[in-house]
């Protein structure tokens, strides 16, 4: 298992992450270890070429991995460390092709691979930018109208000898708690939603919010093609890798992020050793892996071509990933824009009608 892995290293001896490397950093130096693979450069070689090349953490890595190789260990030992850092995938594919000979290739899947990877993970990230930043705008106008504005014309409409309706009482109402309380509820309100925040990414919490994101409308697809995805293209790299297939499900438990899929992966883990094939255990779960993921490694295991299918499965579901994550922001705008224009047409209204009473009583 990958976490017994990481057991037999002593903790004072891991890598710590109190500043994360960035995965474009890391994606780079895979990239450029395997050129200079290619080139005939020796693994020393390369390291001290690498270590010259990165900045931060990551050259501090570099520079301790490559001492342990200096002074004899293999590069997947040195590796082992940092195991959290570069992935289980990128040291397993690397002490197999230590074995195998085959490393500059090994390290060319690998990259390929957290290249596509990030690549999904930017698709995501644009599209939720715009939505993000059109939230977060409107909350902080809203604060400041609602504690520093509104009061302000709420004692107009106080004086004002007429029965008010019900909008602009609300509004005068909602005024006058943030007019006495605002800076007391603003603070109260950014502690509830980052407590929020860290509960949902807490270990316990995931059977909650996984499950939850993938019976969610207009949510669920994204997710499973996400995870469809990385469940894809995480096997058939370490097949290219040379990794056995019993390996690579042991290894891609600690990969898959949706402990739905990551359950799933570990059944197949523990039902391989009896004999049944790869298709027959994906077919056990019909709501992860459709039909069409069953047959395809049905014809990749006949045919001895099952990496190259899980190759072109995760690509597929790469693509269908990025068009969805721009219909995904294309979709979520207007509805914003709805419920903005409902905030901004409840406000004008209820500040406009008892003026327009005020207004016709004048000319009567």
């Amino acid at each position: 298992m990958i976490n017994m892995a990481e057991q037999k290293i002593p903790w004072y001896k891991r890598e710590l992450l109190i500043m994360p490397v960035s995965k474009v950093d890391v994606v780079t130096m895979t990239k450029n270890f395997s050129i200079m693979l290619e080139a005939g450069l020796t693994v020393p070689e390369c390291l001290e070429v690498l270590v010259d090349q990165s900045g931060g953490k990551l050259r501090k890595i570099l520079q301790r991995v490559n001492s342990d190789v200096q002074s004899g260990d293999l590069l997947g030992d040195a590796l082992e460390p940092a195991r959290r850092i570069f992935g289980p995938i990128f040291v397993s594919s690397v002490k197999v092709g230590e074995s195998s000979g085959t490393l500059s290739q090994n390290l060319t899947y690998v990259a390929s691979q957290m290249d596509r990877e990030l690549e999904v993970r930017r698709n995501i990230q644009g599209a939720m930018l715009y939505p993000a930043i059109i939230v977060i705008a409107t909350v902080i106008l809203g604060f400041g109208l609602a504690t520093f504005i509104l009061p302000q014309m709420t004692r107009l409409f106080k004086s004002l000898d007429i029965e008010l309706p019900w909008t602009t009482r609300v509004l005068i109402w909602i005024a006058d708690v943030f007019g006495q309380y605002g800076l007391i509820i603003a603070p109260i309100m950014i502690g509830f939603f980052i407590f929020l925040f860290w509960l949902v990414r807490q270990k316990f919490m995931e059977p909650i919010t996984h499950r939850f994101l993938l019976l969610l409308p207009g949510v669920r697809d994204f997710v499973h093609d996400i995870n469809r995805a990385r469940f894809c293209r995480s096997i058939g790299t370490m097949l290219q890798s040379g990794i056995p297939i019993q390996e690579g499900l042991e290894i891609v438990q600690g990969v898959m992020t949706n402990c739905v899929y990551r359950k799933s992966v570990e059944r197949m883990y523990e039902s391989i050793t009896s004999g049944e094939s790869f298709a027959e255990l994906v077919a056990k779960y019909p709501r992860l892996y459709p039909k069409m993921v069953e047959r395809m490694i049905v014809v990749g295991e006949r045919s001895g071509s099952m990496a190259d299918t899980l190759i072109y499965l995760a690509k597929f579901y790469e693509e269908k990933v990025a068009i969805k994550a721009k219909n995904l922001a294309s979709i979520i705008e207007p509805i914003l824009l709805i419920f903005i224009g409902i905030g901004v047409g409840f406000v004008a209204v209820s500040i406009f009608t008892p003026i327009y009473s005020v207004t016709e009583g004048l000319t009567f």
